[in-house]
């Protein structure tokens, strides 16, 4: 029993190459052999193939498992030699970052972290001096207008 094109092509895609090239006693070798349409199909997915074989070739390792071995184990203790290197150097240039930090974002007041500052207030100074008898009180702001205050 023949198969059909369409049965044929949905099979080249999964054939031997010996099936490709038509050699052996299948339907798909023997339709291939007997259709040229589907022969041409089996040709190129042959120089597919061949393309591919030769790609594949061309990509070998660039070196020997002993020589890659050799060449992941000296890596390996390079970095095992930064990370020893790491784990003092780390914290000693983290507390140099934060000395830093401190002794410039704070100038030398002698005086304790913490500690409140009272702000100098400018003082007003009154013109009058109201007798004890009296609760009055008169300053001159600085625009020049005068300010009273009376105390009941």
């Amino acid at each position: 029993m023949a198969i059909s094109c369409e049965v044929a092509l949905d099979r080249l895609l999964e054939a031997d190459p010996a099936e490709l090239a038509g050699r052996g006693e299948t339907e798909l070798t023997a339709h291939v052999r007997e259709c040229p349409r589907c022969q041409a199909v089996a040709a190129r997915l042959q120089e597919g193939q061949e393309e591919l074989g030769r790609a594949l070739g061309e990509l070998r390792p660039r070196a020997g498992v002993e020589e890659a071995l050799i060449m992941a184990r000296a890596r390996r203790r390079r970095m095992l030699k930064w990370r020893k290197a790491w784990r003092w150097a780390a914290p000693v240039a983290g507390a140099a970052v934060l000395a830093g930090v401190f002794l410039l974002r704070s100038p030398d007041t002698g005086r304790m972290p913490g500690e409140i500052v009272p702000l100098p207030v400018k003082r007003i100074e009154p013109l009058v001096d109201a007798p004890l008898a009296q609760n009055v009180m008169v300053f001159e702001r600085e625009d020049g207008s005068v300010t009273v205050i009376w105390f009941y």
